[in-house]
């Protein structure tokens, strides 16, 4: 009986020291974005994507694959998001199996030397998958959170959406 509870006690140890490790692997994913935006560097921001990964952004417009990924958020650092950061932070991962989890995340983005935001602009839904070791996001989601000053959303998102569509469309 001692050495069942020995053995139980071990293998629960190594499946919390796992975890743990798979939570800091999602997360510092997730940080490769915010220093890739931060850069104004749209590869560095793909590269925790898969290649066929599909990204939904916050106005609805849906980008597929990782080059495109890449390619809207060079054009968008360039036009839209030029000298900005975004403070992307995961709040919560909910594994579902070994190999598939939920980073729920919340951020804001603001120009660099500006006050960093105190409430998020966005709360955005990454969904994992351990691909060779490897925690890779095969879906994002990111979500408004709140409207600007005077109930006006923070961005026109009719001329983002069109932008963007005429530069990488849905691939």
């Amino acid at each position: 009986m001692k050495k069942v509870l020995t053995f139980t006690l071990i293998l629960i140890a190594l499946s919390a020291y796992s975890q743990d490790e798979n939570r800091e692997q999602i997360s510092n994913a997730i940080n490769t974005m915010v220093e890739g935006w931060k850069a104004g560097d749209g590869e560095l921001f793909a590269s925790p994507f898969t290649d066929d990964a599909t990204f939904k952004t916050w106005f609805g417009l849906e980008i597929n694959g990782k080059p495109a990924i890449a390619e809207g958020h060079n054009f968008i650092f360039k036009y839209f998001y030029a000298n900005t950061v975004w403070n992307l932070k995961v709040d919560k991962i909910r594994f579902l199996t070994k190999d598939v989890a939920l980073a729920y995340c919340s951020g804001a983005i603001f120009k660099v030397g500006d006050a960093e935001k105190t409430e998020p602009d966005c709360v955005p839904l990454a969904v994992f998958q351990k691909i060779d070791e490897q925690w890779k996001i095969v879906s994002f989601q990111n979500t408004l959170y709140a409207v600007g000053e005077g109930g006006k959303s923070p961005g026109d998102a009719s001329v983002a959406k069109q932008a963007i569509w005429e530069k990488v469309g849905s691939r």
